[in-house]
């Protein structure tokens, strides 16, 4: 008997997969309905901050469940980005990414995040440019219960920052009835590359009716596929993972539960996973998968959250608290000896021609706490409200090194060594109501409001810091305070049981602060303002077939204003508010079953995101420019059968094929940010799992069936300095074969 199962979705679809008996997904809540009743599957996500159906939120809403990215063999954010159709990303090393939500994004420059990234409730990493906010840290999948991707603006219920929309990663609770667990290995092999090993293990264990603990662990090592002949380096880009998870749930009555979280990762890289193009013809500069850099890159990410949950339910209403420390570091060494030699060999001539590397230590400590309050479901009137706190200090030590001297120096000179502490509070209070007129109609207000205080300093010394007394250490502190507001209005209208049409206004803003000033080196611009954002968005969700399909479709109109830019005045850079940006686009998913067993499903998503003014920080002079990263179309594919091999083994065959269209790396016309296009690609993908009775699964996958090498993404800002110089560009993985071995207990 065959089994129904939803693959990928967006646009607000369902995404999820029904297991077989002994499955991995048997340790993940059932879904509402039962699929084999010949009805819809449900997702319950989160989004509204109340337990919620997907397809009865009023926004474009995503979810991926931890059994479909077990499926898709799904590592990180590269592997499921594009089944999210509105979600891109830039990358150059394992470790981190720039994700993109809706073309909300200033490309190469950007310093801070324009979305939100959290790890169940807790937001993850720095709120701040200081504390290379925009860089995502690859947060591990295994043992998730799902994944959701809001679109849009998120700015009354997930804050600061979620411009785009916000990335949630929800991880599996304690299971008091139970002792389960699973233990798995995958070993596997990259063209181009090397083997791919990994050890994963989860763990359930009860004491007694009321306290129950859940433990995960893993470690992988991934190949990476960049060469770099000339200096004998092969395999760059590989990423060597160790991840431990910890939940301790304590069920103290029926309405009242505390749980205690913890988390540990850390990622480390032996350089970047880019190769060289010829920024005019696209062509290799060498070997296909080859690059060309003076200096090693390596890099390390770590990431440590500690987190208490308390969930009450008051009769009335449900109280939740969630108090979080985090700490995350960032360490890696770029080499910049292209615009450092070009700058300097033109200051000081051919002594200034040397290999130069930039090592950069960033490490941010955050606490933050969220307590909010949510009304029953009782479909009249229903309410949200809460209050924030976050408290983060950042501290950055970047360095400048000429690798031609063994201790860094340019004519008995230290190039640069900065010190660069910085703090960071946000306090925000927030309401969200609900109110039904009629069973099929209703209205949702949301607002927010948000202050912000900042404090940066700079403390540095060196040629490049202060060129004319490079001995002698300079200081400065700037400050900043501001106090946002964001809303959100929302409208649904229910004509049928299966269909939802709905409208939606929300806004979004991304905190301002001081700057970066030296000596009253570029006090062009002392301090920047929040930039804030506007959707507007209509949306049709519907179900067909007795249960057998849906057709979700939305489509919105974004105005971006005050946007944050990076500027060099008087040879610092700093952040600048200058022009501004409309994005619109159509985000769909048709899903349909077309026997039983056999599910297909069609997802894509078009985005025309331009500036409609000038943006001169950028070296762009007119309007119309377009905004980088974001492909107008991209489309996924996906088909999916569930069989039966006798009594004793079942099984599922998936395969999908992601289309990502043609993107940019900078903007036209612009000598700071120099244009590069990157081609359109497709990448096919198969898995195939069969499982016994008794538990065990064997799963051989493909990825890249073709061994296609798309442009993911690219990187150009060294051209502003040397325009042909070759420019690196992140390609998609290689063809992989691999074959995870596991069990359930």
């Amino acid at each position: 008997m065959g089994r129904f199962t939803l693959l990928v979705g967006a646009g607000g679809a369902v995404v999820c997969a029904m297991a077989a008996p002994g499955a991995a997904a048997q340790d993940r809540a059932p879904p509402e309905i039962s699929a084999a009743s010949g009805q819809d599957s449900e997702i319950i996500v989160t989004a509204t901050r109340r337990n919620e159906r997907l397809q009865d939120v009023a926004g474009a809403v995503s979810a991926l469940t931890g059994d479909t990215l077990e499926r898709l063999r799904a590592k990180s954010l590269a592997d499921f980005a594009a089944y999210t159709p509105g979600v891109s990303f830039e990358t150059t090393t394992p470790s981190t990414n720039k994700v993109v939500i809706r073309g909300i994004t200033t490309g190469g420059t950007q310093l801070n995040s324009a979305i939100g990234l959290y790890l169940d409730d807790v937001p993850i990493g720095s709120s701040t440019p200081f504390g290379f906010g925009v860089q995502a840290i690859n947060l591990g999948m295994f043992d998730l219960r799902r994944i959701e991707v809001l679109n849009g603006p998120q700015g009354t219920l997930f804050g600061a920052n979620a411009l785009g929309g916000t990335l949630r990663y929800i991880t599996e609770i304690p299971v008091l009835d139970e002792t389960r667990g699973r233990i798995e290995g995958e070993a596997g092999y990259t063209a181009h590359g090397d083997a791919n090993l990994a050890g994963r293990a989860m763990l359930n264990l009860p004491f007694g009716d009321r306290v129950a603990l859940r433990a995960t662990g893993l470690v992988s090592k991934d190949a990476g596929y960049a060469d770099d002949p000339a200096h004998n380096r092969r395999n760059l880009g590989d990423a060597r993972t160790l991840q431990g998870r910890a939940s301790l749930l304590f069920q103290a009555t029926p309405d009242l539960s505390i749980r205690l979280n913890g988390y540990a990762q850390r990622i480390r890289s032996n350089g970047n996973a880019v190769v060289f193009r010829d920024p005019v013809t696209h062509r290799p500069t060498g070997g296909v998968y080859d690059q060309s850099f003076a200096l090693e890159q390596p890099s390390e990410a770590t990431l440590y959250v500690g987190s208490a949950v308390i969930d009450w339910m008051l009769g009335f209403a449900k109280l939740t608290s969630i108090t979080a420390y985090q700490k995350t570091t960032i360490n890696s060494i770029r080499d910049f000896t292209v615009p450092y030699s070009a700058i300097l060999r033109a200051a000081i001539g051919p002594a200034g021609a040397n290999p130069y590397g930039v090592p950069a230590d960033v490490g941010t400590k955050r606490f933050t706490q969220e307590v909010r309050l949510a009304s029953g479901n009782n479909k009249s009137f229903e309410w949200v409200v809460g209050g924030f706190y976050s408290n983060e200090d950042t501290l950055q030590n970047i360095r400048a090194l000429n690798a031609a001297d063994p201790q860094g120096k340019l004519l008995g000179l230290t190039l640069a060594e900065l010190k660069l502490p910085s703090t960071a509070r946000e306090f925000a209070l927030f309401a969200n109501g609900t109110v039904y007129f009629t069973s099929t109609i209703d209205a949702t207000i949301g607002v927010r409001q948000s202050w912000n205080d900042q404090v940066f300093t700079t403390n540095g010394v060196g040629l490049l810091v202060n060129s004319r007394a490079p001995t002698t250490p300079v200081t400065s502190t700037g400050e900043s305070n501001e106090s946002v507001r964001t809303y959100l209005f929302n409208l649904r209208y229910r004509p049928t049981a299966r269909t939802l049409v709905y409208g939606r206004i929300a806004s979004g803003y991304r905190p301002g602060g001081p700057n970066l000033v030296i000596n009253g080196v570029g006090t062009g611009s002392d301090r920047f303002e929040a930039d804030t954002l506007w959707n507007y968005e209509l949306g049709l969700k519907h179900g067909f077939g007795g249960g057998r399909g849906f057709f979700n479709i939305s489509g919105y109109h974004i105005d971006w204003t005050n946007i944050q830019q990076v500027r060099n005045v008087g040879g610092i850079n700093q952040l600048v508010n200058a022009g501004n940006a409309r994005i619109n686009g159509v985000e769909s998913a048709l899903s349909y079953r077309v026997v039983p067993g056999v599910s297909l499903l069609l997802s894509g998503a078009y985005t025309d995101a331009k500036l409609t003014t000038a943006a001169p920080a950028l070296g762009v002079n007119h309007a119309g420019a377009r905004i980088p990263l974001s492909p107008r179309v991209s489309i996924a594919l996906a088909g999916n059968y569930d069989f039966d091999l006798g009594d004793r083994w079942s099984g599922t065959f998936n395969l999908g094929i992601r289309h990502i269209g043609e993107r940019t790396a900078g903007y036209a016309g612009s000598a700071i940010a120099p244009l590069y296009k990157l081609a359109a690609y497709s990448v096919v993908d198969a898995t195939l799992s069969l499982r016994t009775a008794s538990g065990w699964e064997i799963g051989p996958y493909v990825k890249n069936v073709f061994d296609r090498r798309g442009e993911v993404s690219a990187s150009t800002v060294f051209n502003q300095y040397v325009p042909g110089t070759p420019v690196a560009v992140t390609i998609s993985q290689p063809r992989t074969f691999g074959l995870v071995v596991g069990r359930n207990f």
